[in-house]
């Protein structure tokens, strides 16, 4: 069954691990994939190829702060209207504690200019014109950093700006409820193939998922076929949620 048919999603950062994954579960049920990357896009053409030519539309984009998501929004619209945003793209960059004061100051401006700014203001052009028209949902990718803290010191302004886009996705879901506009959250652990993992070799990554309480990472699938339901409107009162997805590995 293709659940998404009919419908246009954009998902930001396609060339990554999740983002490709989201891209083609997206396809998979049905769904008009608008993919946005900053400089990959041999990753990024190869995530959307299983999905129609007449269903697929790649972006090239800086997603760097408010200007550039506003730009976004404005070309997206020109594959026609959009019914779910999906916002995936994110900066890790580390800001060492004990670092020098240039890195810390780097780190951070660039974690607030995508991880919030830029998200936050791809979520505001979507929810208004969602709540316009009356249904849209937007799904935004944090982290469980941002409701714990990050394990590594060095990425605090990472989970702080996760920390962050959650806090604007419920506010948005409250501003938004009565307008048909459905906002929610997924909170992932560590994930296979993500930028926690990215640049660890295999004996460090199987370190890694040992010290998890399933013994795994969570699967890149399982956050693309999660966000698919909640796209598709089969629960709507799940709006301001965030949904923990990390083999209880951490439970509120």
């Amino acid at each position: 069954m293709t659940t998404l048919a009919g419908r246009t999603a954009l998902i930001t950062g396609v060339s990554g691990a999740i983002g490709g994954e989201l891209a083609r579960v997206f396809g998979r049920e049905g769904a008009t994939v608008v993919g946005t990357y900053r400089h990959r896009r041999d990753a990024a053409t190869e995530a959307l190829s299983g999905i129609p030519a007449e269903r697929r539309v790649l972006l090239q984009t800086e997603f760097g702060g408010g200007d550039s998501a506003r730009a976004l929004w404005a070309g997206a619209l020109q594959a026609g209207p959009i019914d779910t945003v999906v916002v995936n793209a994110a900066a890790m960059a580390p800001t060492p504690l004990a670092g020098d004061d240039d890195e810390w100051d780097a780190g951070w401006q660039r974690s607030l200019q995508v991880n919030v700014i830029a998200a936050s203001t791809l979520m505001r052009e979507a929810a208004q014109a969602f709540a316009e028209r009356g249904s849209g949902s937007i799904i935004a990718i944090s982290s469980w950093a941002a409701l714990q803290g990050s394990r590594i010191p060095d990425l605090g302004a990472y989970a702080a700006s996760k920390a962050a886009l959650r806090s604007f996705a419920q506010t948005l879901a409250r501003a938004y409820a009565r307008s048909g506009v459905r906002v929610y959250t997924i909170a992932p652990g560590v994930v296979d193939g993500g930028m926690g993992t990215a640049d660890l070799d295999p004996e460090e990554v199987r370190a890694v998922a040992e010290g998890l309480v399933m013994g795994r990472h969570v699967a890149v699938s399982e956050i693309a076929e999660l966000a698919a339901f909640l796209a598709s409107d089969r629960c709507p009162s799940l709006t301001g949620s965030t949904i923990d997805l990390n083999g209880a590995s951490y439970i509120r």
